[in-house]
């Protein structure tokens, strides 16, 4: 009954397709005031006649006056109908272009990618927006780092000029669209954002249909340097092998060039290369030469004739010198695996200077052996000259409480290091009340060992794997089956985590209040830096894995510890980056360790910094104010931003300049577009399979208006009608008035 009166009210209306009404009150009363007030009128109506004696027309004369009041309340409460209906659309269509970098790549010498897409869209054939304009609505984005709508005035103004190309997020952006296609022109090469096969699936599950555009070559010619491998801190004369990570497209393969190493700018190898069509992996031993500080390690190939782009043949690295040897001082107890292992590779390693001092050893030992030191160093002698403190099985109280004090002040003033080694007999547990306590990464929890399971095995965090320490110079899937083979440890010290502190090796499903059992963690201590390792059997890595691999967490794990202090500046005051190298348009940010003339760190509402372009004279030095890093006192940091590229320097400003280091790190104007620009036919075709969409060759892209089909969408529309103010409304009042007034005249009553 309900449809026969909608459908009677909308042929009235004209309108098809109503499937509601809903009336509504525009002064907000509800429609049961409503009916009360015209049940009201009528007894108003029948109350004003129930004395005329005119009985053969009463009811007449009721039920104009009731009809007249009806409609004056009409017009007071204004009441307004609201019909919903449906309504067919047409099916939307989404066109969106790639305006990265890489769309400027000229394949064939002569027309860019983006002019091919910009002419396929536009004029090939009438181009393919005036086709599919003629059967869907149609809508035009560009996508580069970020999504933007366009238009084909604003599309021939526009240039491909964006850093990234985030297809991914384009495709993202219409999840909530009803539309039925989407056509994406790109050389399908992302590099930013979500995964575009993973947002095309989930477009696809809605039954939108994804039609990739492949513009480009799949295999233009092109080397580039992909990966340089070599460490950042070096001592003179050190011999260092440099790696350097090639790629060269197929056409390439067989053609030579050079590849010339400079330091400071001046050359110091020139490398035959024959591309192999491919990766491949260059080794090159580099002699340390005697320099000092930070240098600028540049890398070019040559580039050749037929290369889309030289932008890629080029990296550059800074290069730490360390003007001197890392001293190093290791007290041990009495003699046991771990420490006959570690003392070999410490004194293997030529960029360490190391004493020994055994407390429970041959006491004859320092009289013969130049490394071993009869003592603990004098305080304010030779006790400052260390760089890493490192501390075996040691009992507390062999340490008077000057000296402990002396350790921690040497992490936390002057930017040393202190590193335990546990032992059953005494580390960590006899130094829970110690001045050390503080100073470790770990909480000691109690005072004897605890019993581990056989079956718990050594397990690397993904931090620890984000390092050097825990990968053991292995990539990382290999370092987590190296550690899982260590024969299991009988027992740990009570120890867990501080809050803040870093594990990098844990007790596999062995918990400490929740977490895991921190094997090995480190933290940062004012200036320096502190370590505990939780067991000392270690060495078993030489056993299980072989003696590289020990050797190599040894070796990476002191440097990482040593050169903090070395790499800390002059005095008082480090200044500190986060990196060396940044990409156009990324922050810098900024850190400074302050310390006043006692060592005590710098209270301030901020510290003053200058930044300056090293090699632009021209450039003007800025003044920047980094501020307090809540809860670290004398701890500063804030961010720079770079306006160009090139080599720039954090220096302290005034007084205390001759107490700072200088800080260095470069900015490149690199694109990650032009790292790989060749065409990606193997996504193009991964978004068109997971969307049931097509590839479809740019030449053909007109037959795209057959392909994808009309689906025409049924959109709820709600139309509201003001009932009050219809003129019909008031000519009807008129005329029920004006025949209640001639009646009523008729019959006498006025």
């Amino acid at each position: 009954m309900l449809d026969s009166l909608y459908s009677g009210i909308g042929r009235l209306l004209g309108i098809e397709g109503i499937s509601g009404i809903q009336w509504m009150l525009g002064n907000g009363l509800p429609p049961t005031l409503l009916a009360a007030i015209l049940i009201g009128a009528l007894f108003f109506a029948f109350w004003s006649y129930r004395r005329e004696n005119v009985s053969q027309r009463k009811n007449l004369l009721v039920v104009l006056r009731l009809l007249g009041i009806f409609i004056l309340l009409i017009v007071l409460l204004q009441p307004s109908v609201s019909l919903q209906h449906e309504e067919e659309g047409r099916s939307r269509v989404f066109i969106i272009v790639d305006r990265s970098k890489s769309m400027m790549i000229q394949d064939d010498g002569e027309t860019s990618r983006w002019n091919k897409a910009i002419t396929a869209l536009t004029e090939t054939t009438k181009g393919l927006l005036s086709k599919l304009g003629n059967r869907h609505e149609v809508e035009l984005l560009t996508v580069g780092d970020q999504v933007n709508s366009s238009t084909t005035d604003t599309l021939a103004d526009e240039l491909p000029e964006a850093e990234s190309s985030a297809i991914g997020l384009s495709l993202d952006s219409l999840r909530e669209e009803d539309l039925t296609a989407v056509v994406l022109l790109s050389d399908m090469a992302w590099n930013a954002g979500d995964d575009p096969v993973n947002i095309a699936a989930k477009l696809g599950a809605r039954g939108v249909r994804v039609f990739p555009v492949p513009i480009g070559q799949s295999n233009s010619p092109d080397a580039a340097i992909l990966a340089v491998h070599l460490r950042d801190r070096i001592f003179p004369g050190e011999e260092i092998l440099l790696k350097v990570q090639l790629n060269a497209s197929p056409q390439l393969e067989g053609m030579s060039t050079l590849l010339s190493v400079t330091l400071d700018g001046n050359p110091i190898v020139q490398q035959p290369v024959v591309y192999k069509g491919g990766q491949q992996m260059l080794e090159i031993p580099i002699k340390g030469p005697e320099l000092k500080g930070r240098i600028k390690l540049s890398l070019e190939l040559e580039p050749l004739e037929q290369e889309v782009t030289e932008t890629n043949n080029r990296e550059d690295r800074f290069v730490t010198f360390i003007e001197q040897k890392v001293k190093v001082l290791y007290v041990e107890g009495a003699p046991r695996w771990e420490y006959r292992y570690l003392r070999t590779v410490l004194m293997r390693d030529p960029r360490l200077d190391v004493k020994f001092l055994m407390t429970e050893g041959d006491p004859d030992l320092a009289d013969y052996s130049p490394e071993y030191i009869g003592s603990f160093p004098v305080l304010g002698e030779t006790a400052a000259d260390f760089d890493l403190v490192i501390l075996g099985d040691v009992p507390s109280r062999y340490f008077t409480q000057q000296q402990m004090e002396w350790m921690v002040q040497q992490v936390n003033r002057l930017g040393g290091s202190l590193l335990m080694l546990g032992g059953s007999l005494h580390a960590p547990q006899t130094y829970g009340d110690s001045p050390i306590a503080p100073l470790l990464p770990v909480k000691i929890e109690g005072d004897s060992w605890e019993v581990i399971p056989n079956d718990v095995v050594i397990s690397p965090t993904e931090e620890g794997l984000s390092g050097k320490i825990a990968t053991l110079g292995v990539e990382q899937n290999l370092a987590r089956k190296l550690w899982a083979q260590v024969s299991p440890l009988y027992d740990a010290p009570p120890v867990s985590a501080k809050p803040g502190a870093s594990v990098l090796v844990t007790l596999g499903r062995k918990q400490v209040q929740g977490r895991p059992y921190p094997l090995v963690t480190w933290q940062r201590y004012g200036t320096g830096k502190s370590m505990f390792v939780g067991t000392e059997l270690l060495w078993r890595l030489r056993k299980t894995v072989g003696r590289q691999h020990h050797e190599k967490f040894w070796s990476t794990t002191i440097q990482f510890m040593a050169l903090s202090r070395l790499l800390g500046g002059s005095g008082r005051i480090t200044l500190e980056v986060d990196g060396t190298r940044y990409a156009s348009g990324e922050s810098v940010r900024l850190h400074a360790d302050v310390l006043d003339d006692y060592l005590e760190p710098v209270l301030a509402d901020d510290y003053a910094v200058m930044v300056r372009k090293s090699d632009d004279s021209e450039f003007e030095p800025i003044e920047l104010e980094l501020r307090p890093a809540l809860g670290s006192p004398g701890f500063f940091q804030g961010y720079y931003l770079p306006p160009s590229s090139g080599d720039y320097e954090i220096k302290a400003i005034g007084s205390d300049e001759s107490q700072a280091n200088i800080a260095r790190f470069s900015v490149y104007e690199e694109s990650i577009e032009m790292r790989r620009p060749e065409m990606r036919i193997d996504t193009a075709e991964q978004i068109a399979s997971q969307s049931s969409g097509e590839v479809v060759p740019v030449e053909e892209i007109v037959s795209l208006a057959e392909k994808i089909e009309q689906r025409r969408p049924r959109y709820q529309r709600e139309i509201s009608i003001r009932v009050w103010d219809h003129p019909a409304l008031y000519l009807l009042l008129l005329l029920v008035a004006g025949w209640e007034w001639w009646l009523r005249r008729r019959l006498r009553l006025v």
